[in-house]
């Protein structure tokens, strides 16, 4: 019996497949099975995996009848699977040859319903550059180390909202327990899998490992995508979401993570996809239905998600989309600084006044737009810090960005910006006498914006 099972729907894959098909053979980790589902591609995908399954009895090859799809496609491999772990994997993509090994080791070893690798669109001319994530030491401390669920964090600070399942490596049982399937649709259809399966898991961990574990292949042929590529499919797919959180009475937990997700996939469906005749239309249904039906499914608890999330929705809702206003949405970081940068603003004015020296640690975008806020009110901190190398020694809003450790024991109070740059300062601030703030929790302690 493999151990692991490797599913891979095909449609017009001729131009990649062998590339990837000779990447999953290179693995390290040698006990698993290809199943691929050739959708009734029209070129020469099938001969091509019928060179390969000769070379390979690994390789196992289903045949669609009639055009199903990538969801149904990968439904029906689910269904011959016989690992007791099961990955995802698409025709075009390129796989770092110790990405079964080091999953599998790390699910085995935690126990785990999922574990998440580093997952990158790539050019196809760049596919082969090795990659490395970089991160800060505190995300492996907090997701790579010890298992944990989405409710262990804030929507915002889960370590991967990814609607694709490509980048994770699944227990078996755990998908058949949770009877998660994935949707057909002509578009988004990976959704609902991908998120239901992190709301239902109870172990989750990262995989310790910088490599850049899969290469998704950026490129645009016509027989290679959906031709439809419908905007009403994201809304089908968030909808089946809430409709299996409340039939599965998960709500109550779950409430905030879901209102979370379509917030932010509503808007993200607007902005990137570029097709104005079906955003236009895909706007009117959810402006006149389609949000209202979400938030039913979900009425006892919609008071009490983020009230940024609530904007986002309500906007939906109240505003017609000739305002355009999720073309100039403020990031949750600006709207709250916007609504609540007095507070800040008090906090930071009598600590100078005191001669306190504060420095802001994490000049991302947070970070940029805190210290372009506190330059609008003439306000003058004593350093920022990053603990990025890239952005060390740039200058940010009049700031010469520093390296932590050269500066954080000077200061009498560091302004954290984000979860993990707050977890990392404190590690390094635990022994001394300076002040850590979170600049998330002084921003949002006062809600009622």
């Amino acid at each position: 019996m493999k151990s692991v099972s490797i599913i891979m729907p095909l449609f017009n894959a001729e131009k990649f497949l062998a590339e990837a098909l000779q990447s999953i053979l290179n693995q390290t980790y040698k006990n698993f099975e290809l199943i691929c589902i050739n959708d009734c591609s029209t070129d020469h995908t099938r001969s091509i995996l019928n060179n390969f399954q000769n070379q390979d009895e690994r390789i196992k090859v289903l045949d669609n009848k009639e055009h199903l799809g990538a969801a149904i496609s990968r439904n029906r491999g689910l269904d011959v699977a016989e690992g007791e772990y099961v990955s995802f994997l698409d025709g075009d993509d390129i796989f770092e040859e110790e990405l079964i090994e080091k999953s599998y080791d790390t699910i085995v070893k935690y126990d785990a319903d999922i574990v998440i690798f580093e997952y990158t669109h790539v050019p196809s001319d760049t596919i082969y550059n090795k990659r490395l994530k970089e991160r800060p030491d505190t995300f492996y401390e907090t997701y790579c180390d010890t298992v944990f669920c989405i409710r262990d964090f804030k929507p915002r600070d889960f370590p991967n909202w990814s609607d694709s399942p490509c980048d994770k490596l699944y227990r078996k049982r755990f998908i058949e327990d949770n009877k998660l399937e994935f949707q057909n649709l002509t578009s988004f259809n990976d959704i609902y899998f991908a998120k239901m399966a992190l709301f239902s898991a109870k172990r989750i961990v990262c995989l310790n490992d910088k490599r850049i574990m899969v290469y998704a292949r950026d490129h645009f042929e016509t027989s290679r995508i959906s031709s439809d590529r419908n905007p009403m499919c994201a809304y089908y797919a968030m909808e089946k979401l809430a409709r299996t959180l409340q039939e599965r009475n998960m709500m109550e937990d779950y409430a905030e993570y879901l209102y979370y997700a379509i917030a932010i996939k509503f808007w993200y469906v607007l902005v990137y996809r570029k097709e104005e005749r079906r955003n236009e239309n895909f706007y009117k249904f959810l402006h006149e239905e389609g949000i209202a039906k979400c938030i039913e499914y979900g009425k006892e608890f919609y008071d009490r998600i983020d009230i940024y999330d609530k904007y986002i929705i309500e906007n939906f809702r109240n505003k017609t989309y000739d305002s355009r206003w999720f073309d100039h949405l403020e990031t949750y970081f600006e709207f709250y600084l916007k609504h609540n940068g007095q507070i800040l603003r008090k906090f930071i004015q009598d600590k100078l006044q005191q001669d306190k020296k504060i420095i802001i640690w994490g000049i991302g975008n947070n970070g940029t737009s805190l210290l372009r806020y506190l330059n609008e009110y003439s306000i003058k901190i004593y350093a920022a810090v990053d603990y990025s190398e890239e952005k060390q020694e740039t200058v940010v809003c009049g700031y010469e960005v520093l390296r932590p450790d050269e500066i954080c024991k000077k200061a009498d109070y560091i302004l954290a910006v984000g979860r993990l740059v707050y977890l990392h300062a404190e590690n390094m601030t635990r022994d001394s006498d300076t002040s850590l703030i979170n600049v998330f929790e002084l921003l949002t302690e006062n809600t009622g914006v």
